[in-house]
């Protein structure tokens, strides 16, 4: 059996997967194509040495007179050499030919050195002529068949002698030894060449490279038998070959029966290493190993879409299983692959200008569009790929392509994850913590009564600059802000925004009043840098309210809230910064204590919904009603929605006490219309609701639970709930858009945006605020501000509400310029539930008249309810 040899020690990692990151970590290091030329030079270096030393101190004499001529033997060399039968290990190879038979015919018949000769010039001829070997392989190759040609013959001397019968048992055993450590000391350097090639894990895989060993026993048993006859009758080489011959041929049919079992299961194998990842990145890594493994292939590539549809992920495998990726904003129209990006597998059998000299692309269909999926030059025991190899290839494709794409959901959910997580816990604006992600440090920060400082500010007329710069430059001015904080603050704290122009920092450690007013000027000085916008200069200043732990509280909820108390005594008193005293904060007790009796009330939803009804003031019928909160306390009764709404805010209520009042709503709607009455509910939502991403999922919850159509829902926003955070605001809206819920503005007129952001809102509806619409029969000013917010909803498709009615003659001011809907004393005041039903049966009543009497062309006000 011949040595056995690597396939492919000159070109294991394929130059075409190379990308700019794996060349640029090599760089500097020693090639692998030098490190196997060390190896061949030392290994030659080694025969010619050990040659020189045997023939000058232990010259070994002729043990037979030659018997087969030198010409036949270089002739069965180089077709030993020039025929093998390759086992695949991986990506390398084995060549196992049958040259123990000429082996053992020279060791027989010729002195060392010229065997050594002869084996050199028949093996180069079956590698370089037959098998096309050059370059490094070629000369690693000769270099291990002169290794061979050397230790062969010294153990078959050092055994036999030269007084033995050659052809006797004593040689016949001499002769399996030479030929398995020989071929076995082959195997070793073979697999340290790949190692030191392509893979250094090649050293776990020597058992597969000892496969073709047991060989050895036939052929040199077949070139034993065949010397014993050689020896009487030359012609006997005639039937020596025959038999070499009928077992070459048998054995190959094995070979390859057993490489198309370990192809299948190569292709479980594969399916089986695909199921154990989840990142893409190792699925990646995965698919081009094995995929560039199996097709035998010097480099591969895939090419799948970016994340959100933009551009292609471009992933290659290196020689040393180096995962490279490089992004592509489009698909490049000239290469070689594109057809395979729209469905079809391409097949390169021969050389092209500036593409690879075989290779093969096929499409892998993913979630978000078609990848491409491409293998590059065939190992030389493959000489070029084929049909087959597509079909093979394809296969492996649809199995990849399943791993991929889940994977990339995996990716996907995971950045919705992550960007929920940030949504929740950052401003969007300027990325710094928001509230509350700054009270989980905070909390953090002084649990055990650790020492710590919470400041709060507030910028002062910021008002003033969205009034009259607009909203853009206001939001310029915070992204502005939010930086420079945070390079003054550095490693000592953390930077937050509340929301607005409000703006938190957090001091840990710091419960020195001086060291956190220090700390304060330095921000402040920070602050009243002038700012530049376009060709002005603007100056901010801010009222800085500081708290401090364990003095003022040791716990988020109370240290902000003091900081805020602290902050409003700034602003009121225009000092620029204040720490917190309790004279400022006299009725903080009775707010307290007003914050926890809000919960419990709403925990325990003792809170009352009433419900106003909203009239067409041209037909006189009802159409829906507004859902209001109203509190009685036990002890201090009646607590207008004025002081207990902001309360919420401020406390992180809003949100329970919102959910409170949308499902009470949405119960009774659909018992009215269970009823027969085509009755729609609007619910008004706070600023912190909008930002509230889970909202959208909550209002289709209870849609479904209620039975009540979404288009029956309108929900109440105000412009500077938007304005807050536009890009947040505006996502929620799109999302409450598409579930079919109507949009209202509220307070209509009074915000500082309204004409800009109008029409860039999915609202349905604007809703006139009271304070124009009171005034209206007496002050011409605002009948003209109605007017002309009447005119510009119905311009822009949207229903327009006003509320404030009190009195018949605003009713009919409001019906002449064509408002669609009132609500208001006029009308009715807040109802209870049960009431609202009361009075709504006894408007039902009088709605034949009022209806006959719009007929006429006769507009009936009458005051309904009290």
């Amino acid at each position: 059996m011949d040595a056995v040899r690597t396939s492919n020690p000159d070109s294991t990692s394929g130059g075409s997967a190379t990308g700019k990151t794996g060349r640029s970590a090599r760089r500097g290091r020693v090639s692998p194509d030098h490190r196997v030329i060390a190896l061949s030079v030392a290994l030659g270096v080694m025969v010619l040495a050990g040659h020189a030393y045997v023939l000058v101190t232990h010259p070994l004499p002729n043990i037979s007179d030659g018997f087969v001529p030198l010409w036949m033997l270089v002739l069965m060399f180089a077709a030993t050499e020039g025929f093998a039968i390759h086992l695949r290990v991986r990506r390398g190879g084995h060549a196992l030919g049958f040259s123990e038979i000429p082996m053992v015919l020279g060791m027989l018949a010729t002195a060392p050195s010229l065997l050594l000769i002869t084996r050199m010039v028949g093996g180069g001829l079956g590698l370089a002529l037959l098998r096309r070997q050059r370059g490094v392989k070629l000369g690693f190759n000769l270099a291990l068949i002169a290794v061979q040609a050397s230790v062969a013959p010294l153990i078959f001397r050092l055994m036999v002698g030269g007084t033995v019968d050659v052809l006797g048992p004593t040689a016949w055993a001499a002769a399996y030894l030479a030929m398995f450590a020989s071929d076995a000391l082959a195997a070793v350097l073979v697999t340290a060449a790949i190692a030191l090639k392509d893979d250094p894990d090649e050293w776990k895989r020597m058992g597969h490279a000892l496969r073709g060993l047991p060989l050895v026993a036939v052929t040199t048993t077949i070139a034993l038998i065949g010397a014993m006859a050689v020896e009487k009758d030359l012609r006997a080489l005639l039937l020596l070959g025959v038999v070499a011959l009928v077992t070459w041929v048998t054995y190959r049919a094995y070979v390859r029966q057993s490489q198309g079992h370990a192809q299948v299961e190569e292709l479980y194998s594969f399916t089986r290493a695909l199921d154990g990842s989840l990142d893409s990145d190792d699925v990646a890594r995965v698919v081009l190993t094995q995929v560039r493994d199996q097709m035998r292939a010097e480099g591969a590539e895939l090419i799948v879409p970016g994340p959100g549809g933009r551009g292609y992920l471009q992933h290659r495998l290196t020689g040393t299983d180096e995962l490279d990726a490089e992004f592509l904003l489009e698909m490049p129209a000239d290469a070689w692959w594109v057809p395979a990006a729209k469905g079809e597998p391409v097949l390169l059998p021969i050389a092209r200008d500036r593409i690879p000299t075989n290779a093969v692309a096929v499409p892998v269909p993913l979630g978000n569009g078609t990848g491409v999926l491409l293998v590059t030059d065939s190992l030389p025991d493959t000489p070029a790929f084929t049909d087959e190899h597509v079909m093979l290839f394809q296969a492996l494709a649809n199995h990849a392509s399943i791993a991929l794409a889940k994977s990339q959901l995996v990716d996907q959910l995971r950045h919705e994850v992550s960007e929920k997580e940030r949504l929740v816990l950052f401003d969007p604006l300027t990325g710094l913590p928001n509230r509350r992600r700054f009270g989980h440090h905070v909390d953090e920060a002084v649990a055990g009564d650790k020492p710590a400082a919470v400041i709060l500010m507030d910028l002062d007329r910021f008002k003033e600059i969205n009034d009259a710069l607009g909203h853009d430059t206001g939001d310029a001015v915070l992204r502005e802000i939010g930086p420079r904080l945070n390079g003054r603050v550095g490693a000592r704290g953390i930077v937050a925004r509340f929301g607005g122009d409000e703006f938190a920092v957090l001091l840990p450690g710091v419960a020195n009043e001086d060291e956190a007013v220090s700390v304060v000027n330095e921000l402040n000085a920070e602050l009243e840098r002038p700012i530049p916008v376009g060709a002005m200069q603007l100056n901010i200043r801010a009222s800085i309210g500081i708290a401090l732990a364990p003095d003022h509280g040791n716990d988020s909820k109370t240290l902000i809230q003091r900081a805020d108390v602290a902050m409003y005594a700034a602003k009121e008193h225009r000092t620029g910064r204040r720490v917190y005293e309790a004279e400022h904060d006299r009725n903080t007790p009775r707010r307290l204590a007003l914050i926890g009796e809000l919960d419990q009330a709403i925990n325990r939803r003792d809170l009352l919904v009433v419900f106003q009804p909203k009239l067409d003031p041209v037909t006189g019928l009802v159409t829906g009603a507004e859902a209001l909160a109203r509190w009685h306390h036990n002890e201090q009764g009646f607590i207008p929605p004025d002081q207990f709404i902001p309360l919420a805010e401020h406390s992180g209520l809003i949100r329970p006490l919102t959910l409170h009042v949308l499902e009470v709503a949405l119960r009774r709607c659909a018992s009215w219309r269970r009823s027969g009455r085509d009755l729609s509910v609007a619910v008004n939502l706070s600023p912190n609701s909008l930002m509230d991403t889970n909202l959208p999922d909550i209002v289709a919850r209870l849609l479904g639970q209620t039975g009540v159509p979404a288009s029956a829902l309108t929900l109440e926003i105000t412009e500077s709930s938007i304005m807050a955070d536009p890009t947040g605001s505006l996502r929620t809206l799109e999302r409450l858009n598409t579930l079919g819920v109507k949009l209202a503005i509220d307070d209509f007129g009074t915000g500082y945006s309204s004409l800009g952001r109008l029409r860039e809102l999915p609202i349905h509806e604007v809703k006139i605020d009271k304070s124009f619409v009171q005034r209206i029969s007496v002050d011409h000013r605002d009948r003209a501000v109605v007017r002309s917010a009447v005119q510009l909803g119905h311009a822009l498709d949207l229903e327009v509400v006003a509320e404030g009615v009190e009195d018949g003659e605003t009713m009919a001011h409001l019906t002449k310029e064509g408002c669609n809907i009132v609500q208001g004393y006029y009308v009715s005041r807040p109802l209870p539930a049960d009431e609202f039903l009361a009075w709504l049966t006894e408007r039902e009543a009088q709605a034949p008249a009022i209806l006959e009497a719009a007929a006429d062309g006769n507009v009936v006000y009458p005051r309904f309810g009290t």
